[in-house]
């Protein structure tokens, strides 16, 4: 018996490990779905659903049109010329539609000097999971839980983890990709708008803040109906608090030496 019970507790360890590496794997795996489903699902799949009726020909409350010297032919500059604040927290709303129903995954995200981490809420809006990008590193964990994932990041960036359309790679675009540029007043804030159409059908609008230089929108469309739309709210300038950097296993990100061990 008691040989028994030493068996399961030296298995416990690596059950742990696995459950982490299957936790950190459905959570890239949300992340990429959020990121790259800019078309309708499969009937196969089931999510919970809401009824929408969208088009991206409508005019959304919120936005005027307003008079600008931003075109298509100088967007490019003005975008590149713009700087993301430093340190900053936000709440990003990633919504998904497809068939008339739709699916919202609410975020939110806190930056400083250069480290993110992202808090992702679940369907009764509390903390679900956290996913935290350092330099060449990518840390995953589960609210309340001591365990944490940790990886190279490869080529995941810190705006994927978030699931916000990084607006900067505007600045490479094919100049002919670029079908509309101009500013609009969105929620009172003056913002750069830029469409880019891609070479699948989609195009993707941004609508970039020039108070902040943050993005406040983006929108992905297919022959004229939204598929994604991702809304920035909720922006605080001030440097978030030093807890939200904090891993399970005490680590704090902010802490340069300890953090890359």
């Amino acid at each position: 018996m008691e040989e028994k019970t030493q068996v399961q507790k030296e298995k416990s360890p690596k059950r742990k490990h696995v459950g982490l590496i299957v936790f950190a794997c459905a959570v890239l795996l949300a992340m990429i779905l959020a990121v790259c489903l800019t078309g309708k699902p499969r009937h196969a799949i089931t999510l919970p659903i809401g009824s929408a009726d969208v088009s991206a020909g409508k005019e959304q409350a919120g936005y005027q049109l307003k008079d600008t010297n931003i075109t298509v032919d100088n967007v490019q500059q003005v975008i590149a010329s713009m700087k993301r604040p430093s340190s900053y927290s936000a709440s990003v709303t990633n919504t998904l539609y497809w068939s008339g129903s739709w699916q919202k995954i609410n975020a939110t995200t806190y930056v400083r000097d250069g480290i993110s981490v992202t808090e992702y809420k679940n369907a009764q809006g509390t903390a679900d999971h956290y996913i935290a990008i350092r330099d060449n590193l990518y840390y995953a964990w589960r609210n309340g839980s001591t365990a944490q994932y940790t990886a190279s990041t490869g080529s995941i960036s810190a705006d994927d983890t978030s699931m916000i359309p990084t607006y900067e790679t505007v600045v490479s675009a094919n100049k002919q990709s670029i079908s509309a540029a101009g500013e609009r007043t969105v929620n009172g804030e003056s913002c750069i708008y830029v469409t880019v159409q891609a070479d699948n059908g989609y195009s993707l609008t941004y609508w970039v803040s020039t108070v902040s230089g943050l993005l406040i929108q983006a929108d992905y469309t297919k022959e004229g109906d939204l598929v994604r739309s991702v809304v920035l709210d909720n922006i605080q300038s001030k440097e978030p608090d030093d807890a939200w950097f904090q891993l399970p296993d005490g680590t704090n990100l902010l802490e340069k030496e300890t953090a890359n061990g």
